[in-house]
This record gives C-alpha cells, structure tokens and sequence, in this order.
C-alpha cells in the first residue's frame, strides 16, 4: 500500500483489509485460471504465489481504501519495495520459468514509462534506462545526503533501488522481461461480485450467493494454511469440488444439515419454559438433556437459514404448521383418552408424546425438503414450539402453565 516517501501510520483496518485482499485475490486468480493443475500458496515466496502449466506465477499486491487509489509510478515506494522481494525470491526460483506481477487497485499513468509492464509486446528497454536513472538517483541523493550529515531521503525506497543497481546486467534484463503490472484491478470489496462473473456454468441469479459460499470456505482454508492445519498449497480441483457442494445447497429445496453432531456450549440454558414442559409429565433427566441438545441445533439452524436465505422464512412457518397438526392429532387423542386417569396416568400418557417427538416423529413427519437428512430439525422444532406453548406434553399443559 505504500505509494511514497512517507512515514505515515495508517489505521489498523486497512492492514487488515490488505491481507484479506491476499487471501481473496488468490482464489479470484485461481478461478481466473482456468488451467486444472493450478495451485495457490498465500505469504510464502511471495504475497501470492501460484503454480500453473509449470510456471511460477508471483503477485505483490498494493491495495487502496481511497476513494481515488494513488498511482503506480516510476517513484513510488511500492514499486521498489516490490522490486526488492523479487530481487530476494531470484535464488529460490527459476527465473526462466517465472512471472512476476505487481497488481495494483490503482492505475499507472499514462505517460509513465511502466505503461510497458502493462504489455508483453511492448519494448522494455526505455524502461530499463528510466530505472536504472531513477536508481542511481536516488543512491546518489543518500550519498550526497551522508557528505553533508543530514536525514538521508527516500529511506522506503534505498533497498529496492541499491538491490536493482547491484543485479548483473544479463540478470536484470531477465528479470524486466519477467515483471507485468496489473493496474486498475477490484478492490477487496468488489472481489465477491468480481469472483461471480466466473461461475458461468450456474444460472445468474445464484453466481454472487455462490461466490460468497465459496469464498467462506476459502478464508477458513487461508486460515489453516498458515497455521499449519493443513498444506500450504490449496489446489484448484480443492475449489471446483468445493463448488460443486454449494452449488445443491443454493436452491430453497435442498437444505443442508450444518449442525449435525454440533454440541451447544457447555453453560448453554434454554428457555424455562421447555424444562416446565418436561417437568410436568415426569421426563428424565434424559428426555431433558435430549430436547435442550435438539431445541439448540434447531434453533441455529433455523437462524442461518433465513439469514443465509430469507426467503426461507414462509418455507420455515408452514413447516411449523406441518408439525403441529402431526402434534395436534395425538395429542388431541390422548386429551380424550385422559377421562377417568389418575394425575400420574395423565403425565405418563403426557411423556409418552414428548418420547414420540423425539423417536418416531422424524421418521412419520415429511421432512421439510426432499434432501434434508437430519433428525434433530423436527426434534428441536418441537421443542421451539413448546417454549411458545404452541403445543405442548401434558393434557392440561395450557391450564397448567399459564402464568
């Protein structure tokens, strides 16, 4: 982000957001690519690296959170902090199969001599002078600076420009050869919709839900990666198989069961009301740890999917009401069947269908799309639906708790 001579302290978030433009730039170049062996590795040789056809492909990236992104120019700090990383890499690479690329949000004038990175047709030798000038330059200045004890100048740049001068001429040209710069690119904010141009092969209106999915899984793979949970090289069939899980999950009608075998916290308590349910029909400690477990993974699920999917919020509601006419005529059944029965008799019948909500429920009920597997939606719901006194264990439930 650096673009001059300048000791300013920026704010901790755009830090932040220059990383995380990293991490969300290398999985638009992987998606970009388009080449089946392609391969990524964040922060190792380089911000990005990638791997493709057999060529190392390295990125520097400069992000802006300025309204107008200053630019990439022969003087910038960017440009020869870049140069110096590079310069530094040549050992570790082999030079003839790599291709070094300096992305910027901001542009390169037009009447700058970079405009020849910007073309692989373009004549770099005019370049290399202008480097090579303003290298000299400014090694020149600090020198001058040193003679006359002073605060010597343009301290950012020194070490990109002392490494350039002290390349080999023939190593030096190879490296110019090898350097393109891509001005002008998205930011961090615009990579979502950016990523979504490229999932041409799913209908229009899921590409950007399907970008944002895909670019969820990646930040955790980024995150693993560098905390070594995993390798550092993240393949580009890792994407594609990816893709292809999110892409059922974006249609209302296929839901996925995101917290199977996912436990609640420790401390977590639900409503009074559902231990109330419970205690009035004698449940055991059992029936209880069983429906607080189901009413929690319920709870989330329903959460994300209308926040994932709003307009699930109708799909959710009749589902509900499916539920409580399954509950309504067994419970309606054995409120008849109560006549006559002693108060343990009505709690042990009670028991009986808070038992069937969890056991036999999920098997009898429709579940509430045709690929949904998980038995603790209808289970926990039952217990949401509960809490409200919308259906409930006991005979009398409503007269008994309604203060």
């Amino acid at each position: 982000m650096d673009v001059a001579d300048s000791n300013t302290v920026h704010d901790a978030s755009a830090a932040a957001l220059g990383f995380y433009y990293q991490s969300q730039y290398a999985l638009l170049m992987l998606v970009r690519l388009r080449t089946d062996d392609a391969a990524v590795a964040i922060e190792r040789l380089d911000d990005v690296e990638i791997e493709s056809n057999g060529q190392s492909l390295l990125y520097q990236l400069k992000h802006s959170i300025q309204e107008n992104p200053p630019p990439v120019t022969l003087t910038c700090v960017a440009l020869w902090k870049t140069l110096k990383v590079w310069i530094d890499a040549i050992p570790l690479v082999s030079l003839a199969d790599t291709r070094f690329h300096l992305v910027a949000v901001g542009p390169v004038p037009a009447d700058s001599p970079l405009m020849a990175l910007c073309d692989e047709e373009t004549d770099r030798e005019p370049l290399l002078r202008a480097m090579l000038e303003e290298a000299q330059r400014v090694v020149a200045e600090r020198a001058d600076d040193r003679v006359n004890k002073v605060s010597l100048r343009h301290a950012a740049r020194a070490k990109g420009c002392e490494a350039f001068l002290e390349l080999e001429p023939t190593i030096r040209s190879s490296l110019l050869k090898r350097i393109f710069i891509k001005p002008d690119e998205v930011t961090v904010g615009e990579i979502p919709a950016e990523l979504s141009r490229h999932l041409h092969l799913l209908p229009k209106e899921h590409r950007l839900g399907a970008a944002e999915s895909l670019l969820a899984w990646w930040d955790l793979q980024v995150v693993y990666t560098l905390c070594g949970k995993r390798n550092r090289v993240v393949h580009r069939s890792e994407v594609e198989h990816t893709l292809s899980s999110i892409i059922p999950q974006l249609d209302e009608d296929n839901l996925t069961a995101d917290f199977d075998l996912v436990n609640h916290p420790d401390d977590y308590q639900a409503d009074s009301m559902l231990y109330r349910q419970i205690a009035l029909v004698g449940g055991k400690p059992s029936d209880t740890s069983k429906a607080v477990r189901e009413q929690w993974r319920a709870a989330h699920q329903r959460s994300k999917w209308i926040r994932d999917k709003p307009q699930l919020r109708s799909k959710i509601a009749k589902y509900d009401d499916k539920l409580k006419e399954s509950w309504s005529d067994i419970h309606t059944r054995m409120v008849e069947n109560c006549e006559m029965r002693s108060p343990d008799e009505i709690a042990s019948m009670g028991l009986d269908i808070l038992r069937w909500t969890h056991d036999l429920a999920p098997k009898e009920v429709e579940p509430i799309s045709s690929s949904w597997s998980g038995h603790y939606y209808v289970r926990g719901t039952f217990q949401l639906l509960a809490i409200d006194l919308t259906v409930g264990w006991h005979a009398q439930y409503l007269t008994l708790l309604k203060e």
